[in-house]
């Protein structure tokens, strides 16, 4: 017995076989790396991966065995570690089997698989056939044959009658096949169900095990489309494995062209959604007044798009200073929502909270009241969220639960028509003034805003902003900062966050004589803003100039723009600073 088979045997025993019936090299390499444990070179393959269906191997369309050894030769046999056996045929008359299957042992193959096969005829045909001797007796001589030759045997059959003659010969691997695959475009109708198929799988396979205990029994073709098909089948039946044609090379191919195909064709959908996308979002950065080239501004302004378009509540946090506020303004007009937009303030105690937003009863000193949700298409913005009193954040996360809610005083359910806005601080949500319920329900639309110091890279586009107001205002053409003043503005904490920003650049624009803004007019406004001289200890020029080459991983010409100046000038800053070799 050759070592192979008991390897198989052994194999089988832990997990299923899979032998892939092929007809192209890159298939065959593609099947062994994802662990085909055997290859069958048909001509049926080849077939296929020109375009024509398996049973095309069946029909005199050329020399069968000329036209499978050609592209095996070329294409699998040396190019892939696992046994490859040969599918033969033999209905040439003229074909001297043993000198023929000399040839296959020299060229390499592992064994001989009787393909194409007579069991895929019946009727007249199939009788004149075997009457002729070309039809299935032929097919175990030859297999018979490759035996004398020393070459393994790989026996196709259907009945019961085909898998007696294939025990007689003592074939290494009976395949009971059910047919012509079902699956995919070029399906067939089929002879048998999948439990069909398992429970004959499972008689046939028991009487082969009783006569030949050896003998490794695979299942193949039929309703077997899929892995799940065939481990049913597989398990059923007790078979040691399956082999795969159709299903391995022409279904795979079709579903994932198709849908690459598919992919590509809709590139320009794609294209004019990313256009539509980017046009929102620069909209949305004009609207806000957020900028920066940080990912925290991108993935923010990525959040406030996608958003607007919804009728989620929002929860904006962020410190003091952020333009929070202009952000919660901007979410009406991207929604392009047509009610009004009313600001409230959580702290305000003049009429409580809850009935502001929700409207009250008629009472005792008191008005029936709509609230400001109840206006369709609404938008509502409550700053100073954390100062909302108990009641308010109750009937929040009431409507916010259940859709509906009751007016302050009264006993029937609402539905507010508005969108609600909630603006917060981090200290809010840490120290609980703002419910934990209430946070949680608020989280899909929950938007961070990050302080400036966490991210200095934003401060350029800012402050380029904020000069481009100005210069237009004052008629003056466009304003700059130096070098050196975007070093003092680096180095700065920024408490107040653009705010602060804000105020220093347009007061530094105002105190400035020409038109670029140097260092020291920014660090004159920063000292006198704090109150105290020498508050802001600029970075040294070459802690300033690895600073910014960190953050841009060591390219000079990210960094250079980044600190406003060209290549050269950055080359000659590092050079006397010591940062080249």
């Amino acid at each position: 017995m050759f070592s192979w088979h008991e390897q198989l045997r052994s194999k089988g025993s832990v997990e299923p076989l899979v032998g892939a019936a092929i007809g192209v090299g890159m298939t065959a390499e593609a099947a062994e790396r994802g662990g085909a444990d055997f290859l069958l070179a048909l001509n049926a393959g080849r077939y296929r991966v020109m375009g024509a269906a398996s049973i095309a191997a069946m029909l005199p369309l050329d020399n069968a065995n000329r036209f499978t050894d050609h592209f095996a030769r070329r294409e699998i046999l040396d190019r892939v570690g696992v046994p490859v056996f040969f599918g033969a045929s033999a209905f040439d008359p003229r074909l001297e089997l043993d000198a023929f299957v000399g040839e296959l042992a020299a060229a390499g193959y592992h064994g001989i698989a009787n393909f194409p096969t007579s069991i895929h005829y019946d009727g007249r045909f199939r009788r004149a056939l075997e009457e002729a001797g070309l039809g299935y007796a032929r097919e175990v001589e030859l297999l018979r044959a490759a035996q004398r030759q020393g070459l393994a045997t790989f026996g196709y059959a259907k009945s019961r009658k085909e898998i007696q003659q294939l025990l007689q010969t003592g074939v290494d691997i009976l395949c009971l096949n059910f047919g012509w695959n079902a699956g995919g475009t070029r399906a067939l109708a089929q002879a048998f169900t999948l439990e069909e198929a398992a429970d004959r799988a499972r008689r046939i396979f028991s009487e082969v095990r009783q006569e030949s205990p050896q003998t490794i029994c695979v299942v193949e073709g039929g309703p077997i489309v899929s892995p799940d098909d065939m481990y049913r089948v597989c398990r059923d039946a007790r078979a040691d494995g399956y082999v795969g044609g159709s299903t391995l090379d022409r279904m795979p191919l079709e579903i994932s062209v198709m849908q690459k195909t598919s992919a590509f064709k809709a590139f320009s959908v794609l294209q004019q959604a990313d256009a539509a996308q980017s046009r929102e979002t620069m909209r949305a950065a004009r609207l806000t007044g957020i900028a920066g080239q940080s990912k925290a501004v991108a993935r923010l302004l990525d959040q406030v798009v996608k958003l607007a378009g919804t009728n989620l509540p929002i929860l904006i946090v962020g410190e003091k200073g952020l333009g929070r506020t202009t952000l919660a303004r901007s979410l009406h007009a991207l929604a392009n929502r047509k009610g009004g937009l009313t600001m409230l303030n959580g702290a305000d105690r003049e009429v409580p909270p809850a009935e502001m937003l929700f409207g009250a009863e008629a009472d005792f000193g008191r008005v029936r009241r709509n609230g400001a949700l109840d206006a369709r298409e609404a938008t509502v913005v409550v700053e100073n969220a954390g100062a909302l009193d108990e009641a308010a954040q109750q009937h929040i996360l009431s409507w916010l639960e259940r859709g509906e809610t009751e007016r302050v005083g009264g006993s029937r359910s609402h539905t507010p028509q508005g969108r609600l806005v909630l603006i917060a601080t981090p200290q809010d949500l840490a120290q609980g003034r703002l419910a934990g319920e209430l946070a949680a329900r608020l989280q899909p639309g929950r938007l961070d805003l990050q302080p400036l110091r966490d991210r200095p890279e934003d401060i350029p586009a800012h402050a380029r902003a904020y000069l481009e107001t100005i210069g237009e205002a004052r008629q003056l053409g466009p304003l700059e900062i130096s070098a050196d003043g975007y070093r003092v503005l680096f180095a700065h904490d920024w408490q107040e966050n653009t705010r602060e920003l804000r105020r220093v650049v347009e007061q530094a624009a105002v105190l400035n004589e020409g038109r670029v803004i140097g260092s020291q007019v920014l660090r004159a406004v920063i000292e006198a803003s704090d109150g105290t001289h020498g508050a802001t200890t600029p970075l040294a020029e070459k802690d300033w100039i690895l600073d910014a080459l960190r953050r841009h991983r060591f390219r000079r010409g990210e960094t250079a723009t980044f600190l406003g100046i060209s290549r050269k000038t950055l080359y000659n800053k590092m050079r006397r600073a010591g940062l080249l070799d």
